[in-house]
């Protein structure tokens, strides 16, 4: 059993979407329609103050209205939303944020980049881990986590980590034809705080992964 960080934020038992949306061309129906799709067993709780429902699941205004603790956020909110978000994060004990969200150090604007560094640091303040921003996260077909609509629902022992979503999607539909399956595979992005290094690490600890990419 691996001892790392990550070993406990990618074994969710709630998962919450900021930013969820019944429109299907948007990543924040998506996220919501691929843990239904690969059949994640904890609970979904999609959040966006402008549904009553998604997908056939309750929606709630904010991360601090859902009952209960919330483990694991997918954020598909506006870069500008992400402070608020991440202050009903503190409040409901998420330990880990997946930044969907983007435009921040990569646009190449000052003022993103300095939004940037006060998400890290109130993030870190509240003791929330990040993953991204700007990046598709996380796909684990075991645990029934996804950032792809046509990646292979069975398991495998190849780990990969990628700074990008899209050619770690691509790279996962190829090997698929090929018969080979994925343990996991984590896109981040920025990498504000998890990078490429803790990945590698805990690849290497992960029972799970016998090649690492």
């Amino acid at each position: 059993m691996s001892t790392h960080t990550l070993e406990e934020i990618l074994h969710p038992q709630s998962i919450a979407v900021a930013g969820a949306s019944s429109s299907t061309t948007t990543q924040g129906y998506g996220f919501t329609y691929h843990l239904l799709e690969y059949g994640f067993k904890g609970k979904i709780y999609p959040v966006n103050p402008r549904y009553q429902e998604v997908l056939g699941l309750k929606t709630y205004p904010s991360i601090r209205d859902i009952p209960g603790s919330v483990d694991y956020v997918i954020s598909a909110v506006p870069a500008s939303a992400v402070l608020n978000m991440l202050e009903d994060c503190s409040q409901k004990g998420v330990k880990c944020v997946h930044l969907f969200t983007g435009r921040f150090t990569e646009t190449g604007r000052r003022e993103s980049a300095e939004l940037e560094q006060e998400i890290l640091k109130q993030a870190r303040k509240s003791g929330i881990r990040l993953i991204g921003p700007n990046c598709m996260g996380v796909y684990y077909p075991k645990e029934g986590i996804s950032f792809g609509y046509d990646l292979p629902k069975e398991s495998g022992s190849v780990g990969l980590a990628s700074q990008s979503g899209g050619g770690a999607a691509i790279f996962v539909e190829l090997a698929a034809l090929r018969g080979i399956r994925f343990s996991k595979v984590i896109s981040y992005g920025n990498a504000l705080d998890f990078n490429e290094c803790d990945y590698l690490n805990y690849f290497s600890q992960d029972p799970e992964t016998k090649i690492i990419l």
